[in-house]
């Protein structure tokens, strides 16, 4: 007090940048992890579908590991990502946000590392099961592989959920919207296997989206454990750009301010309500 009285002029400081970040990570990481959905369809969904496919044991194609692995990364930085940005918006979270003395970038930043981390640890998730029940091979090399292919990867779906957030009018489309969106991405690129008869030109498009360069890279890792653990350039420079431009749109299309004047929506009482 007596410090405010000598220096009634005086501001506080806020903590470094690094400190900031951190410290948004955490607190992002933490709100993520304590939502059903982040944990329920990019977690169990993936490891149960790969233990249905597989009831008895035995070998597992590399490629069949690293497509449901895919899936989880999909689910969690593209609709579960994208799902909890809308809502935080109409529930007028973000305006909150907005308002606060923290940077935006620093915002941006946090939330996005959080949702990679949790994306990581639902493709850990499907590849742990994968080592205990079917014997898939796992050492230094292969991990690191995995990480960049996965990492990378999580970001290419993160940054543009980030985007399209912002064109989604409200809560209750947000849902059909990314569904939609990025389903047909997932079947083409072969997640659940490569699809019999599929034409040429859907072959090549489904090589220049993010999924299939996740999951060619993901399986070279588990089927060579002694190679160098970096992506292809082809694969590299898909996944590169997709994080890159998506960042790029987030810039221009995110929104802070809920679409509607707060209190018309049921939905939106509710999520108020919640995120107070």
């Amino acid at each position: 007090m007596a410090e405010s009285t000598t220096n009634p002029g005086r501001r506080r400081r806020l903590p470094s940048s690094g400190r900031l970040l951190v410290a948004q990570v955490g607190y992002q990481l933490r709100l993520l992890l304590r939502t059903p959905r982040a944990l329920g369809a990019g977690v169990a969904v993936p490891a149960l579908l790969l233990v249905l496919s597989n009831p008895k044991g035995g070998d597992l194609p590399a490629s069949h590991l690293a497509g449901l692995a895919v899936l989880g990364v999909t689910v969690t930085a593209w609709v579960t990502h994208g799902i909890g940005l809308v809502a935080a918006r109409e529930a007028g979270v973000l305006k909150r946000w907005r308002a606060a003395p923290l940077p935006p970038w620093c915002w941006f930043a946090g939330r996005i590392s959080a949702t990679v981390l949790v994306a990581t640890l639902a493709a850990g998730v499907t590849v742990g099961i994968g080592v205990a029940r079917y014997g898939t091979r796992l050492d230094a090399g292969t991990a690191v592989g995995l990480l960049v292919a996965v990492g990378l990867g999580a970001l290419a779906w993160a940054t543009p959920a980030t985007a399209l957030s912002g064109v989604i009018p409200s809560v209750e489309g947000a849902s059909p919207i990314l569904t939609l969106t990025y389903l047909p991405v997932i079947l083409l690129s072969g997640v659940f296997g490569s699809p019999i008869g599929q034409p040429h030109w859907l072959t090549t498009l489904a090589s220049y989206l993010p999924a299939q360069p996740m999951i060619d890279a993901a399986t070279r890792a588990l089927e060579h454990p002694a190679g160098p653990p970096v992506l292809p350039g082809h694969d590299l420079v898909v996944i590169a750009g997709w994080a890159v431009a998506g960042l790029v749109a987030s810039l221009v299309l995110f929104r802070w301010e809920p679409s509607r004047p707060a209190g018309r929506s049921p939905v939106r009482r509710r999520l108020q309500a919640a995120a107070s």
